[in-house]
């Protein structure tokens, strides 16, 4: 049987062999005045409790060792390690039953932001990819993607960040061309028409003929307006006047050419081993505007062709200015020949930014 005895010198409670249970109805109390509570094990006291202020310090009292917090598997939960690091084991912080997922490594990412709450708070309701993200991060990728009209690039304009329509942007750096569609082909077809292309928007369009060439010999190109219905024009008075100059020689000739609904461009374009067809500059002013005045277009064809009277090895250069009297804006142009098919062909359409 074990026996307790009280030592009035010791001040102990003595036990020879075994375990001691304190078994009482009430509380266990420990109180202790001097304000500290040890443990101790064989003689070396392990852990002492500690009132400071009113404040509990729980604090080793072996040098190099931890407070190690464990479930009742022996799990380790928490270590308060003598360094001064609380570790907690990875994937087992939560915050209000919400597991933080975040590595120390991710974490450490906010180790000196400085971003107010309201600058954070920006970030709400931003719906970015990581990949989209990463686009502004110096990637240095790059994509295949066709860039059409309706694409957006982003700008900061004057401090504050928008979306700029690609038009915009090629207006402003093209500067004086804005395209408008091109047509081009390798099969026989009877005219080519740019319908819905002149308006008030441009004073001046630019048409460019990289190559047209017939089908058959000796034909002449012509053009007509067309209007906003898809139309050809008809009726009013178009007159076109060439000067034309041979490439070997300094003689000009101004063969005249009119037509109440077309304008005549060149004169017998010949077809056969390098010949190229027409290759022209249209330079076609205010053709969208009524206002009581002449629309008034000029063009300038140039190329290697054979024309009329010309020997079969020269070249012809046509300086011509067409005049066309209308009382209707025309919103487009058809260019063909005056018999037989165009063989292939490449035009573009511009409007010029004045």
């Amino acid at each position: 049987m074990a026996n307790i005895e009280l030592d009035g010198a010791n001040k102990k409670i003595k036990v020879d062999s075994g375990d001691l249970t304190l078994d009482v109805p009430g509380d266990i109390i420990l109180d202790a005045d001097g304000g500290d509570v040890v443990v101790a094990d064989g003689g070396t006291n392990i852990l002492k409790v500690t009132n400071s202020s009113s404040d509990v310090v729980l604090q080793p009292q072996v040098d190099a060792k931890d407070i190690i917090f464990k479930q009742y598997d022996g799990t380790t939960v928490a270590t308060v390690e003598d360094n001064g690091t609380f570790n907690i084991p990875a994937n087992k912080l939560a915050i209000g039953g919400t597991a933080v997922t975040s590595t120390a490594a991710e974490l450490n990412i906010l180790d000196g932001v400085t971003s107010t709450a309201a600058e954070l708070n920006i970030l709400d309701g931003v719906t970015s990819t990581a990949a989209e993200l990463n686009i502004v991060d110096g990637n240095t990728s790059a994509t295949s993607t066709t860039i059409a009209d309706a694409d957006r690039v982003v700008l900061n304009d004057n401090g504050t960040m928008v979306q700029a329509a690609v038009t915009d942007l090629k207006t402003y750096i093209g500067g004086a061309f804005v395209s408008l569609g091109s047509a081009s082909g390798t099969t026989d077809v009877a005219n080519v028409v740019f319908d819905d292309v002149f308006s008030n928007t441009y004073t001046r369009y630019m048409m460019m003929v990289d190559y047209m060439l017939p089908a058959s010999a000796n034909v002449e190109m012509r053009y007509k307006w067309r209007k906003s219905d898809s139309s050809d024009q008809s009726g009013g008075y178009v007159y076109s006047g060439l000067a034309k100059r041979h490439a070997n020689t300094d003689n000009y000739s101004v063969p005249s050419g009119s037509a109440t609904d077309s304008g005549v461009l060149t004169y017998n374009i010949q077809t056969g081993n390098g010949e190229h067809g027409v290759r022209a500059l249209f330079d076609i002013y205010r053709p969208g505007t009524v206002d009581g005045n002449a629309t008034m277009h000029y063009i300038v064809g140039r190329g290697t062709y054979r024309s009329y009277n010309d020997d079969s090895s020269q070249s012809t250069h046509f300086y011509v200015a067409s005049n066309n009297y209308n009382t209707t804006a025309f919103t487009g142009i058809k260019v063909y020949f005056n018999s037989g098919n165009i063989n292939s062909y490449k035009i573009r359409m511009y409007g010029v930014v004045t």
